[in-house]
């Protein structure tokens, strides 16, 4: 007894004997057939065929073979990076079968958590039919036809045959291709994403997200505005091969107007981005326009591990080179050193204020007013003091009870109803324990206003602060020389503090 479908699945790229194979075996067992195509927009050197090229040739091959009354349809399987979504999809793009045919045990082992029959059949002529194989003798120019079908040759000739070669000689493929995003703070990974664009197309569209799109976005206030991040744009492609081909456009939603644009062939996007072109050739085709082939940037991955990100630039955790403010710090701890300790001869550089120098407390009330900052860390008693009888809460307030080395009697400035952590950090030093915490409270910020009391003395730890705290935010400390110093932390004053970290024993 025969089953009635049986889905197929595979990347075919290109057709070979093996599948062939695969085929004929599948229809042994099964009355029918439903072809999926595995990545079916992706676009890379292991996957240059497009879906279409490789829906003809299945069909060329079903009929050829006089078994294309076999065949109940072809469909598209896009990559989803997600066992549930893709299979979600595989349901909803094969809908009715009985069994399940593939040799990749990813592919398997996801049906068959799902309660489909899975059948393996044993490969044929491994060692010649498999389709990395077949591309690896395209590439080095030797003889790769007798491992098709003879009336696929011609076919592939004109397709996976030129597509190889052009990719090995870094011929462009596509003659438009997109590419989009916010492009704030402009870094490592938006040099990538350009570069790939530059790289397939002969001719790039950049959209670049307007002022208005980018307001729901994580610390929106700081992201640059549009005329800064398409000029960073604009001096990176000036620097590039073919710049002149480039076009930047401002864009409004993930979109654009790539629901409309005939012309453009591929977009290039990252892995986190990967799902808005999945959407967008949804969109496409209904308006009966050619799916974009969907080109996966490489994630750009730091010394941490993680990825780049304009967020987490904004965050304060990264620069733009993706060095984190916090690794080399993580390394002291990882050699179980429990203090940085302030050099003798660095003391004088440290009496060089870090920011704006401001006389009394109401220079420091328009100061913030004026800066309208994110947050607002204040480091040392009196000005803690000063800010809370302003009505003003800073978000952390870092304070050890002492004025220039002398006790405070008076406290009753400490709200009894805000959280209060004690930490501990021993003077001219910085306690890399009670500097993590500092760099948690960040990372994990949330509507509390804390103290951080410390036991032993606060001053360096305005250093740390200014390190770990977002962008665009105010850091206050005091100066036993010129009295409130207001440091607005920037990408450049956190370089510096590193440069200063960096000298400490």
């Amino acid at each position: 007894m025969k089953y009635k479908t049986a889905l197929l699945i595979g990347r075919f790229q290109p057709f070979h004997f093996g599948h062939l194979y695969l085929i004929k075996k599948t229809l042994e067992i099964s009355e029918k057939i439903i072809v999926g195509i595995c990545s079916a927009s992706i676009f890379s050197k292991d996957n240059p065929l497009d879906f279409e090229t490789r829906k003809k040739t299945i069909e060329k091959v079903f009929v050829k073979e006089k078994i294309n009354d076999k065949l109940l349809k072809i469909v598209a399987l896009e990559d989803f990076f997600d066992d549930k979504k893709w299979l979600e999809n595989v349901k909803k793009q094969a809908d009715d079968f009985d069994i399940v045919v593939s040799n990749n045990e990813l592919t398997n082992s996801i049906m068959e958590k799902a309660g489909y029959k899975i059948i393996r059949f044993s490969y044929y002529k491994r060692h010649l039919y498999e389709g990395w194989r077949i591309r690896k003798l395209i590439r080095k120019g030797k003889k790769w036809e007798d491992r098709v079908p003879k009336y696929l040759i011609f076919n592939l000739k004109f397709s996976i045959f030129n597509l190889i070669k052009k990719i090995k000689e870094k011929k462009k493929i596509f003659k438009n291709i997109a590419v989009a995003g916010t492009f704030d703070h402009f870094h490592k990974g938006h040099r990538a994403l350009l570069k790939s664009a530059l790289k397939y197309g002969k001719k790039i569209i950049v959209g670049i997200t307007s002022d208005n799109f980018v307001k729901n976005k994580n610390l929106s206030k700081i992201i640059e505005n549009f005329n800064i991040r398409k000029n960073n744009v604009s001096n990176f492609l000036k620097k590039q091969k073919d710049f002149y081909k480039a076009l930047i456009i401002k864009i409004n939603n993930f979109i654009g107007d790539l629901d409309k644009r005939k012309n453009i062939e591929a977009i290039v996007v990252s892995k986190n981005t990967y799902f808005n072109a999945l959407k967008i050739n949804e969109i496409r085709e209904k308006n009966n326009l050619k799916k974009l082939r969907i080109i996966i940037c490489s994630d750009v991955f730091l010394e941490d591990g993680k990825i780049i990100s304009s967020e987490r630039i904004r965050k304060g955790e990264i620069d733009r080179d993706g060095k984190n403010y916090w690794f080399f710090l993580e390394s002291f701890l990882k050699k179980e050193k429990k203090e940085l300790v302030l050099p003798e001869n660095l003391k004088k550089e440290l009496r060089k204020p870090l920011g704006k120098i401001l006389k009394n407390i109401d220079e420091a009330i328009k100061f913030i007013k004026n800066k309208k900052p994110l947050m607002i860390v204040s480091v040392g008693d009196i000005i803690t003091k000063s800010l809370l009888e302003k009505k003003i809460n800073p978000n952390l307030k870092i304070i050890d009870f002492k004025s220039r080395r002398k006790f405070i009697e008076k406290k009753e400035y400490i709200n009894i109803f805000e959280k209060k952590i004690l930490l501990k950090n021993n003077p001219g030093t910085i306690n890399l324990k009670t500097a993590e915490k500092i760099k948690i409270f960040f990372e994990n910020f949330s509507c509390q206003k804390p103290f951080f009391i410390i036991d032993g003395e606060e001053d360096l730890l305005a250093l740390p602060a200014i390190l770990f705290v977002p962008l665009n935010c105010l850091v206050f400390y005091g100066h036993f020389q010129y009295g409130i110093i207001g440091v607005v932390v920037s990408e450049k004053i956190k370089k510096h503090v590193v440069e200063i970290l960096i000298k400490f024993n």
